[in-house]
């Protein structure tokens, strides 16, 4: 399975907390034998490779969530780059899960999308990695019996 992980990078109220609960987001996925990509794990940190043109961003960015099964998306800050990546998994029928702190107010826009599978709010980092867990658990054991998550998220399924 593979998982493409989204969230605020740009002007980030805390950058070192933020990127060290991605990090440990992403050592969740490890230790489920997950594949997952992180933008600013791969050469397009927007504070350590600022000189990585924006076309390149756009492009490595689309390709590795093309790739991937499932979304999950940080929305605990306003990022209008995790938008555009929602909408791009919503025309191409792949699955998010939406992650953020009890409390905080979230776009109905995007929690309106049809490809939002679910949530998870959580009151703390260890209470997001736990819950995380048992998402990817849950998840793995879907894609075994069905053999894809994606799903056809066109406005016109929309009930």
């Amino acid at each position: 399975m593979k998982i493409f992980f989204g969230g605020p990078l740009t002007d980030l109220k805390d950058k070192e907390g933020t990127k060290k609960f991605y990090v440990r987001m992403a050592e969740v996925a490890k230790k489920n034998d997950v594949q997952c990509f992180w933008a600013f794990l791969h050469g397009t940190d927007p504070q350590e490779d600022p000189n990585v043109p924006a076309s390149e961003v756009y492009k490595s960015d689309l390709e590795a969530l093309a790739a991937s099964d499932v979304m999950i998306v940080y929305l605990g800050e306003p990022t209008t780059g995790t938008g555009q990546e929602m909408e791009y998994a919503q025309e191409h029928g792949i699955p998010i899960y939406m992650m953020y702190e009890k409390g905080k107010f979230i776009s109905r826009m995007a929690k309106g999308s049809p490809n939002v599978k679910g949530s998870i709010i959580f009151s703390s980092e260890e209470d997001a990695l736990v819950k995380l867990d048992t998402l990817l658990d849950g998840l793995k054991k879907r894609l075994e019996e069905k053999g894809s998550l994606r799903e056809d998220f066109s406005i016109d399924s929309i009930a």
